[in-house]
């Protein structure tokens, strides 16, 4: 499907709540006939029908919805096209991996689905707030900066963290925080305790968990060598605002900016 063809759809189905928050943004949120179970955001998605998981959904379930188009992530979702658009239904993914991406794609889905006005409203919002944040953040010195780890998980005594190819990389870059994962040139490398020790981030965060209680950290002197955890500055965020590309990509790299520099 062109990027830049418009289609009208009145039934669509979002399978992730990134793009979920985006049409109801939008004021397209009258159009979504489903969801996914993870999609929590606005309140008013809690009466849309969801198709399962959003990695994997219930394609029987998405087919009785009769949608007339389907909104994906290219990482999770490109393996259902086939299924999708064999049953003459249109399907868009996304895959941003930096802020500006994200906020792209908030226009090129409301150029697709003729919101354009509204999504261009939105749009010019969300970067003039950028903005404000990237002159705050070129007033700081590189010296000044703060190192900064972002951790996704932990498995068997390994984390994964953000690397440079993921877009929660680049909201700590925008925050004006240094990532301490530049040289992996991944975009979610697994390391090992070890590995975080080299780096020694001044600040860690995370969501979904609590780091700080964690029995299998705590007791080992490599973490609690670590200059975040002495300087107390181990921080847990809502997933929702760590682990999407919505709208509110922005409200996180404000709040991140908040927590790094709130003297600033």
């Amino acid at each position: 499907m062109d990027e830049y063809d418009t289609i009208i759809a009145k039934r669509i189905i979002s399978l992730t709540p990134s793009l979920t928050e985006i049409l109801f943004a939008l004021d397209l949120g009258h159009r979504v006939c489903g969801v996914t179970d993870s999609c929590d955001y606005p309140i008013k998605v809690a009466d849309r029908p969801n198709v399962g998981c959003w990695f994997d959904p219930d394609m029987a379930k998405l087919g009785d919805l009769k949608p007339d188009m389907v909104l994906g992530l290219q990482t999770a979702h490109d393996q259902l096209a086939q299924k999708i658009e064999s049953r003459g239904i249109p399907l868009f993914l996304v895959n941003p991996t930096t802020v500006d991406e994200a906020i792209a794609d908030i226009c090129r889905i409301g150029t697709i689905l003729g919101a354009r006005k509204n999504s261009e409203k939105l749009v010019a919002r969300l970067r003039t707030r950028l903005s404000a944040i990237d002159a705050r953040v070129e007033e700081i010195a590189e010296s000044d900066k703060l190192t900064v780890c972002r951790i996704l998980d932990m498995e068997d005594g390994r984390f994964h963290v953000a690397g440079p190819l993921s877009f929660q990389y680049d909201i700590i870059t925008r925050a004006g925080g240094l990532n301490v994962t530049a040289s992996t040139g991944e975009a979610y490398p697994n390391i090992t305790l070890s590995r975080l020790q080299e780096w020694d981030p001044q600040v860690i965060f995370n969501c979904g968990f609590d780091l700080i209680k964690n029995p299998a950290l705590t007791p080992r002197p490599e973490w609690q060598a670590l200059t975040a955890v002495q300087s107390e500055r181990v921080y847990a965020y809502d997933c929702a605002l760590t682990c999407r590309t919505g709208p509110r990509i922005v409200d996180m790299v404000e709040l991140l900016f908040q927590t790094l520099y709130a003297e600033t």
